[in-house]
C-alpha cells in the first residue's frame, strides 16, 4: 500500500476542548484475541475565498481495528489487577486502488495496558466522577514510519486523534432497542445521542455525537456519527459575530469482527 501522498498537518492539530473521551468506543471488554474493523468517512468543509460563496469540502476515507491482544496482572491503585492489552490501529487518507493512502501522518497505532475494572459501560465511574479518560498501566505508539515510542501518560486519550467523540456528562436521548444494519451484519443495538459545547471569548466549537451500543460487537459500539461545528471571532466581538471556519463529519461502522487478534507492535516490557 503506497504511503506516499502527502496528508494535511492539520488533520493532527485539531483540538477542540479539554475533555476527553475514552470510553466513548470501548464500553465492554470481550474475550481475549476479540477484534473489529470499522470503516466510513472523515469529511471537513470549511469557507471559501470571499470571491467565492461556495464552501471548500474535503473528504478522507477512514479505517479503525481495535483489538484485544494479551492480558496480565499488573499493579494499580496499589493492588494487583487483571488488566488488558487494547490495541487500535488509526488509518486515515485517500482512498486509491491498492487501499488507503495515508501519507506522514495518517496512520497512527496505541497499544496499552489498561485495568480491566476500569471499563464499566458507564459515564461516571462508582463515585459518580465523569469518566473522561482511561486509565493506562503503560503503552507504546507509532505514528506513520516513525519508530515505536513508548507512551508518558498513565491515561489514554482517544479524541481527537482515533475518534471525534467527545465526552458527553450526559446522554441528550435515549432510544429503545432496535434491530441495525452494519457491513458487519444486522445487530441488536441502542442509539444514544450527546452533545458538549466549549466557548471562549474568539471559539465556540460544538460536538454533537451518536453512537449505536451493542453487545453483539467487540468492544459495544456498532457505529457512531460526530459532527463538529467550529466558529470563531475577534476577541471584542460581540457573540453574534461568530462565523463558521470550519465544520467536521464523521460517519464509522462495523465492517468485520474476529477472534484471533495478533498486535502489531512488538512486544515490549
Amino acid at each position: 500500500m503506497s504511503v506516499r501522498s502527502l496528508f494535511p498537518a492539520f488533520f493532527c492539530l485539531i483540538s477542540f476542548s479539554s475533555s476527553l473521551s475514552a470510553q466513548g468506543l470501548i464500553w465492554e471488554l470481550p474475550p481475549d484475541g476479540s477484534w473489529v474493523r470499522f470503516e466510513g468517512t472523515y469529511e471537513k468543509e470549511m469557507p471559501g475565498p470571499e470571491s467565492n460563496d461556495l464552501n471548500v469540502k474535503l473528504q478522507w476515507t477512514r479505517h479503525l481495528v481495535i483489538s484485544s491482544v494479551g492480558s496480565e496482572m499488573a499493579e494499580f491503585e496499589g493492588a494487583q489487577t487483571a488488566c488488558r492489552w487494547l490495541e487500535f490501529k488509526c488509518l486515515t487518507g485517500k482512498a486509491t486502488e491498492s487501499g488507503v493512502a495515508p501519507g506522514v501522518s495518517g496512520l497512527w497505532i496505541y497499544k496499552v495496558l489498561v485495568p480491566e475494572k476500569a471499563i464499566n459501560g458507564q459515564l461516571v465511574d462508582k463515585d459518580q466522577i465523569p469518566i473522561t479518560f482511561l486509565p493506562i498501566i503503560r503503552g507504546y505508539r507509532k505514528t506513520g514510519d516513525k519508530p515505536v515510542e513508548p507512551l508518558q501518560t498513565n491515561v489514554l486519550r482517544l479524541f481527537p486523534l482515533i475518534t471525534m467523540l467527545e465526552y458527553y456528562p450526559k446522554w441528550d436521548s435515549e432510544g429503545e432497542p432496535a434491530t441495525v444494519e452494519t457491513p458487519a451484519g444486522a445487530v441488536s443495538a441502542r442509539e444514544y445521542k450527546g452533545s458538549f459545547i466549549s466557548e471562549s471569548p474568539t471559539t465556540r466549537s460544538k460536538n454533537e455525537g451518536t453512537i449505536w451500543r451493542t453487545s453483539e460487537i467487540p468492544f459495544g459500539v456498532a457505529k457512531w456519527t460526530v459532527d463538529i461545528t467550529r466558529d470563531t471571532k475577534g476577541g471584542t466581538q460581540a457573540r453574534s459575530e461568530f462565523k463558521m471556519t470550519s465544520r467536521i463529519h464523521v460517519a464509522m461502522s462495523a465492517h468485520e469482527v474476529g477472534k484471533n487478534a495478533e498486535s502489531e507492535l512488538p512486544a515490549s516490557r
